[in-house]
């Protein structure tokens, strides 16, 4: 969000814009000169848009500038609406999404489980009658540590972080496979409804290590929106263990958004074709694009729900 402050320097008063960005896990400002006085607002409106427009160009490869434009709106819409909720409002926000993305979550993971059960487990604290399947119970419960986990990291985005969510996501489900790679298990997986087939176990450490190098080379060029996407699209596909992959990836992607201030995103389990589709765009045809759009939808679809 771009800020005005009046500065002094040398005894003279000056207007400049402001707007923090993140870099390096560190908070810094730009700035842009205005003048000794304001202009008309139609002007100092137009103003902020172009001095917004100067800091995310260049960092997108797939959008536009009209549509970075439109998905940083979306963002300023959000942090203007947080701004203006008390912190019991912004819990309770964050709890209702907590439990709409853990019930899709699950279900397009092949979790059992209807939204009323979801509700019930993680707002109530009630395991539902005659819910004889405490294992669900359990990853409803690990998927909502899961959201609040990334929600509070402010690490490294690195293996470690990775078999740390993983870890969370299983435990107590199935502990022999907790936050260990399909390398360290010497197992290779298949994933149904798709001829894709993912790398197999002696190729996992080749293809996590390319994955990183691509992070690193890429995360400060990409628009965080691309970004989220390309993790969760990447990492879906690589598999990095042997289950879990699919609730691990949407957890990826949305610790970017948050962290970069953005909403998080929701893949409703009624859009699930649509979903595998784009999915199959780049496992099978290696187009990601259609991806990255399909991601893109889910922001702006998220924004209209608000």
């Amino acid at each position: 969000m771009v800020s005005l402050k009046k500065i002094k320097v040398k005894g003279n008063e000056y207007w400049i814009l402001i707007h923090s960005v993140r870099k390096d896990g560190k908070v810094i400002q730009k700035k842009k000169y205005i003048g000794k006085s304001l202009p008309p607002k139609e002007r100092l409106d137009y103003l902020k848009k172009e001095f917004l427009k100067e800091i995310v160009e260049g960092k997108h490869k797939y959008f536009s500038n009209n549509e970075v434009e439109k998905i940083e709106a979306v963002k300023k819409d959000y942090i203007d609406n947080l701004k203006n909720m008390s912190s019991l409002e912004r819990e309770e926000k964050l709890r209702e999404f907590i439990i709409r993305f853990t019930y899709d979550s699950s279900k397009l993971s092949g979790v059992n489980i209807t939204l009323r059960q979801t509700s019930l487990i993680l707002k109530e604290g009630i395991i539902p009658k005659d819910f004889k399947n405490l294992r669900t119970a359990r990853e409803i419960e690990n998927h909502e540590k899961g959201v609040i986990a990334i929600t509070k990291y402010k690490g490294k985005f690195d293996m470690n972080f990775i078999k740390k969510i993983h870890r969370i996501l299983l435990s107590g489900v199935d502990d022999s496979i907790s936050g260990k790679f399909r390398s360290e298990l010497k197992r290779d997986v298949k994933i149904a409804g798709t001829t894709y087939v993912p790398p197999k176990w002696n190729q996992l450490d080749s293809e996590l290590e390319d994955f990183f190098k691509w992070y690193g080379s890429n995360n400060r060029k990409l628009h965080p929106l691309e970004l989220a996407a390309l993790i969760h699209l990447k990492l879906i596909s690589i598999q990095p263990f042997v289950d879990g992959n699919s609730r691990l990836s949407r957890l990826l992607m949305n610790w970017i958004l948050w962290k970069k201030g953005y909403p998080l995103i929701d893949i409703p389990i009624e859009d699930i074709e649509n979903y595998y589709d784009v999915l199959d765009n780049y496992q099978i045809e290696k187009d990601e694009k259609p991806f990255i759009d399909y991601i893109k939808q889910k922001y702006f679809d998220g924004s209209d729900e608000d």
